[in-house]
């Protein structure tokens, strides 16, 4: 039974080496975290767009030169974001946020640990680095040639609406147009099941604040930050106008005494009309006389 035991346990550490590149990582360093939610736009933006990551263990946090990859409805590849350096938080629950540029600028409390750039993210097959989770169908893969803690590989994946998954059947699709909801995983497992039970459409955090210690493992709400701080997101100001700020008043502006029947269309446009010519004739005498003060001053 000792000798059974042994052979056992060999077995498991070869294996753990196989799985981990030669055994250099230790497999408490990143194996342990899963995608906790995706965003491929908000409130109709959709350049407004995160992964986070959450972490089912303790020590999860050395996640430098590892990979996020993104991947189309056919499971082609558009991008790959790299991590440039490890965080700093690492209890059972914390989080590790990666966004864009967007999301930084519409988020109340705090930012994302890591946007991305041109720097520590690639395109690929025409994909948009600055901008690359794929919605509405897509796919998003953690450290895809690595095993988790459950000795599954990749270490976490998530397909949404049509693309195809890796574990179980697909989640359901990125809102299409954007709203005010990502897609969000319901559990904080070491195993992977099915991307379709375990993820959903959830609405993102309405309010901004910290997450004690305590409750990093309970408290789903999204996004969240390394910082433990809860990022609300609010709906981008519509661009200003340049030029005029309001039309004219055409208060005191008389229309047509005898206006010619036209219905109520008609007769509109014909106000509208005489209104218009109304003010160039206002306009044109106002420059006529200013002409003539220059020109002929006593008069």
């Amino acid at each position: 039974m000792r000798a059974l035991a042994s052979v056992a346990a060999s077995l498991v550490i070869a294996a753990l080496l196989i799985l981990t590149a030669g055994g250099n990582v230790a497999l408490a360093s990143f194996h342990c975290v899963r995608i906790h939610a995706v965003m491929g736009g908000f409130a109709g933006n959709g350049m407004i767009q995160y992964v986070e990551l959450r972490m089912d263990a303790a020590g999860q946090n050395l996640i430098a030169g590892h990979v996020l990859e993104f991947r189309d409805a056919t499971g082609t590849l558009k991008a790959t974001f790299t991590f440039p350096t490890d965080v700093t938080n690492a209890s059972t629950g914390d989080s590790i946020l990666i966004a864009t540029q967007e999301l930084n600028a519409a988020a109340t409390g705090g930012a994302a640990d890591y946007t991305f750039s041109m720097a520590n993210t690639t395109g690929a097959n025409g994909g948009d680095p600055l901008h690359p989770v794929q919605g509405p169908n897509g796919k998003v893969v953690w450290a895809p040639t690595f095993a988790n803690c459950s000795l599954q590989a990749p270490v976490d994946s998530v397909a949404y609406g049509t693309a195809p998954a890796t574990y179980g059947t697909a989640a359901v699709a990125l809102p299409n147009p954007s709203d005010a909801r990502s897609l969000r995983l319901n559990n904080l497992a070491l195993s992977v099941t099915n991307n379709s039970t375990e993820y959903g459409l959830q609405p993102v955090a309405a309010s901004t604040f910290s997450v004690a210690v305590a409750n990093l493992p309970t408290d789903f709400s999204t996004p969240r930050n390394n910082g433990r701080v809860v990022l609300k997101l609010s709906a981008p100001a519509p661009p200003s106008v340049g030029g005029i700020a309001e039309a004219p008043s055409l208060a005191g502006v008389a229309p047509a005494a005898a206006a010619p029947s036209r219905g109520s269309t008609g007769y509109a446009a014909y106000g509208a009309a005489v209104a218009a010519l109304a003010l160039m004739a206002a306009a044109g005498g106002a420059g006529w006389y200013a002409y003539r003060r220059r020109v002929r001053p006593d008069r």
